[in-house]
């Protein structure tokens, strides 16, 4: 874990950002599923830079970008947050996600006054909601055929984790490294 970080996204970050977010096997999985015009991602940029309620990190081995880890709707006085993530490197090592989500999971419950944290897992992303439950989410419902996509309709799966099942669930993990 050691060799492992998060560190604010920066401008000079914004290319590989870009690519990483118009690369298929990301876009797949989000709700926009289209591409991203550059212009576009600048302002993105741009208005997460301004947005207090929102940090945006990279997912760093030894100097090596590998992803992005997002927390966005950050409500300090519901204390709860959503989370958004990928790894954006195809050859990220063996064990990176986890490392990413325990990384992350530590930040915001550290940093924040946060409660809980919540996620949207995309019912045809099942690698995604393996994962959550891995990091201890559980799943609060289902928001039956919430997208389109051609003549697809997707389910949305919210989940949600709790600090203290957070601080529990982390040493299991932590052990299992």
């Amino acid at each position: 874990m050691k060799d492992f970080q998060l560190r604010d996204m920066e401008k000079a970050d914004l290319p590989l950002v870009w690519q990483w977010r118009n690369a298929k096997h990301i876009r797949k999985h989000m709700y926009n599923n289209q591409i991203i015009p550059w212009q576009d991602h600048l302002a993105w940029f741009e208005k997460e830079q301004s947005n207090p309620s929102s940090v945006s990190k990279i997912f760093i081995h030894q100097d090596r970008p590998l992803g992005v880890v997002r927390f966005t709707d950050i409500d300090q006085e519901n204390e709860t947050c959503k989370w958004g993530f990928y790894i954006g490197d195809k050859d990220a090592p063996k064990g990176s996600g986890t490392i990413m989500g325990i990384l992350a999971l530590d930040f915001i419950f550290g940093t924040f006054p946060i409660r809980k944290v919540c996620a949207e897992v995309l019912d045809t992303n099942q690698v995604s909601l393996r994962y959550h439950e891995k990091l201890g989410f559980k799943q609060e419902g289902c928001l039956l055929q919430q997208l389109k996509r051609e003549k697809l309709l997707i389910d949305v799966i919210p989940m949600g984790l709790f600090m203290d099942q957070w601080i529990k669930h982390r040493e299991i993990l932590a052990g299992r490294l």
